[in-house]
């Protein structure tokens, strides 16, 4: 694996290569991240309309409900670990106390006791804040680590080049393992039991090993803290042009991830008739891509910057979005696995380079305010992110709800209305392209992404 991501672009006498081991022990930790994010996004709405009985509104304004606390969770972790100051550094402590909570929450949800329908929605608000929580612990933290590990861009790059292979792993687990485990236990309660106790293992353990795989990790030396958000600390990121534009360009990536991941499951088993079996082989097919994907997009940022390279992979998401519009029950195995493949390649560059350029924007602040603020600013992008994923998780249950799509218990399938069907096509395929191009219109303005930029020291 080495020498497909070693960096060949020229380096400073201040640039750091980052160890393989440093480079895994932190790419570990996102397998935990990306099986809580896609585990619960895609099977919560699930879990709750065909094994609880719940609504698709119910699922998604508790979703919509634990993410808007999130605003506070995570501003508030990040400037904690902002002024944190420890013999394991001052990220590294967040990392084990968000597995440990992480890992509880996710058995809470997918392992629920037997209650009435009224507690029903109360226990599963309060897991899902348990579990945003947890989430917050580990991942904003771990979003500020790259920019403090390495001031070379390229050599950032090549870091997290080792997490988008892990967030492959993570999503292969979270979507085609649990839907083994939840088959295999019969589709109804009991398979998402045993799916909770085991993807539960999973994060605590790769969250656990990133926190002692970022032992040795180096860092940049400490400037001063920033303080609590406040009016100035507001102006000030404001006036960071590059961290705002990708502010944009995020709202309307997670907006377009939350419309295609809440319903993909939905799709798979009422349109496409393909069931778990369908989830899995798609599953496998894109992860597979994304990871080896890794050595391309590398070569393609050296080659056109890493805006150029990120509108490619928007391309990609947008052509695979619309080909669902042609797909029904005949669906191949073909024809699932060739869109797997489209889709896998465009949402690997698309994750590498968007977290890559939030290192760049972290170090431009860095350069810009004289403090560090990574903790502050990476907070500020989670919420963004969350918030913009609970309002799309949100939005979609509603429209489900009104095209009268039918919940049903115990993993039984219904024939659904032809309104919920439509439903399902206009969330799945042609809502996700609108947005793709909302952000794609912030990418082509940000300033830090083309192949030749230089990072200035700003005049404040």
């Amino acid at each position: 694996m080495t020498a497909p991501y070693a960096s060949t672009a020229p380096s400073s006498a201040s640039d750091t290569r980052l160890s393989m081991a440093t480079c895994l022990g932190f790419g570990v930790g996102t397998v935990g991240v990306a099986v809580m994010l896609n585990a619960v996004t895609a099977y919560f709405p699930a879990l709750m309309t065909t094994v609880l009985g719940k609504s698709p509104e119910i699922a998604g304004y508790l979703l919509m409900a634990s993410k808007l606390y999130d605003v506070f969770a995570d501003i508030l972790v990040g400037t904690m670990s902002d002024r944190t100051r420890s013999r394991w550094g001052r990220r590294r402590p967040f990392l084990l106390f968000g597995a440990v909570v992480s890992a509880g929450s996710f058995l809470m949800i997918f392992a629920p006791p037997a209650m009435s329908d009224t507690m029903v929605t109360v226990y599963m608000l309060a897991a899902l804040i348990l579990y945003s929580t947890g989430y917050s612990l580990f991942n904003v933290p771990y979003m500020a680590m790259p920019s403090e590990m390495t001031e070379s861009k390229y050599e950032r790059s090549r870091l997290l080049s080792f997490r988008t292979v892990f967030v492959s792993i993570g999503q292969l687990i979270a979507i085609a393992g649990t839907a083994g485990i939840i088959s295999w236990g019969g589709g109804g309660a009991r398979g998402y039991m045993v799916m909770g106790f085991v993807m539960a293992l999973v994060i605590v353990s790769a969250m656990t090993a990133s926190f002692f795989g970022t032992a040795n990790a180096p860092e940049l030396e400490p400037k001063p803290h920033a303080p609590h958000m406040d009016g100035s600390q507001f102006r000030l990121i404001l006036r960071n042009r590059p961290f705002m534009l990708l502010v944009g360009a995020k709202i309307f990536q997670f907006l377009s991830f939350a419309s295609a991941a809440t319903t993909s499951l939905l799709f798979m088993l009422n349109v496409l008739k393909v069931g778990y079996a369908g989830q899995i082989k798609f599953a496998i097919a894109s992860n597979i891509t994304v990871a080896l994907s890794m050595p391309l997009w590398l070569w393609l940022e050296r080659r056109m910057g890493k805006r150029n390279a990120y509108l490619i992979g928007v391309a990609c998401m947008c052509a695979v979005s619309l080909s669902w519009l042609t797909a029904d029950a005949s669906i191949t195995d073909a024809g699932l696995v060739a869109r797997a493949i489209v889709a896998g390649f465009g949402s690997g560059g698309m994750i590498l380079l968007s977290i890559s350029m939030l290192g760049d924007t972290l170090a431009y602040d860095r350069d810009m305010t004289g403090r560090h603020r990574e903790g502050l600013l990476s907070s500020v992008i989670a919420v963004i992110e969350k918030t913009a994923f609970a309002f799309g998780v949100g939005l979609v249950g509603v429209y489900l709800g009104y095209a009268h799509y039918m919940p049903t218990k115990n993993g039984q399938l219904i024939t659904q209305p032809a309104s919920a069907i439509t439903s399902l096509y206009v969330a799945f395929a042609v809502l996700p392209v609108i947005l793709y191009a909302c952000n794609a219109v912030f990418m082509t303005l940000y300033p830090l992404g083309g192949r030749s930029d230089v990072v200035r020291r700003p005049q404040v």
